[in-house]
């Protein structure tokens, strides 16, 4: 009897441990290459639609949400459309990585910033990157509402805000680390439940940013897009 407990045990340990490895791979999701093919400012509607599954897809007049979730990983992308246009004008996309260990998070959003938010006279570089990563995070806020209801979408997309929002209070808090932002290794902070992270911003043309939050040992959110 007692060799048949432990026989159990040991199998399910076995098992626990094959799930906590699957758990941490950093193996591209379903829906990180689709949303990467995105191009702001010239996909149309039709064009992101084609790239996107259906499965798991919601709509509104101006935007369209995916969510997908394999084992313990879960990931949303937003795509949003300018209606004068019908192009692409932003990407949210987030990905969360959860494990019996561990969580991390993976968030880019690219995004149009308004002409007249970047023509400001700013005091520094700094205060100017400041002001695009507070636009992001508001307008990822925006992008989201009216997919709150969808209870899982919510989770996911929850902890990127929040990610974002304590980076900008670090970035805000040590100004002179600031230039990490466009450096390759990133800005880094600690976050309360994802321990440490890493914030990057790149300038991907005139008025496109890429804004990009990633948790320790995942890998570079910039490859790819």
């Amino acid at each position: 009897m007692h060799k048949t407990m432990r026989l159990i045990m040991l199998g399910g340990l076995g098992v626990t441990l094959v799930l906590a490895a699957g758990c941490g791979s950093t193996k591209p999701l379903h829906l990180e290459a689709r949303f990467s093919q995105i191009e702001i400012g010239r996909s149309n509607a039709t064009d992101v639609l084609n790239l996107l599954p259906a499965k798991g897809a919601l709509h509104t007049d101006s935007s369209v949400s995916v969510f997908n979730k394999k084992g313990w990983s879960r990931e949303v992308g937003i795509a949003t459309f300018s209606q004068k246009q019908s192009t692409a004008k932003r990407v949210v996309y987030v990905q969360r990585r959860s494990s019996l260990t561990s969580e991390k998070i993976y968030l880019l959003i690219q995004s149009v910033i308004p002409q007249d938010l970047l023509e400001l006279p700013y005091e520094n570089d700094m205060r100017k990157h400041i002001a695009i990563l507070r636009y992001c995070h508001e307008a990822m806020i925006d992008d989201a509402r009216p997919f709150n209801e969808d209870q899982e979408t919510e989770s996911v997309i929850g902890l990127g805000r929040t990610a974002l929002g304590v980076a900008i209070l670090q970035v805000d808090k040590r100004p002179r680390e600031a230039y990490k932002l466009l450096r390759k290794e990133g800005f880094d902070f600690d976050h309360p439940t994802l321990n440490t992270c890493h914030a990057a911003l790149r300038q991907d043309a005139d008025n496109i940013y890429t804004v990009a939050i990633r948790s320790k040992a995942t890998p570079d959110p910039f490859t790819g897009w």
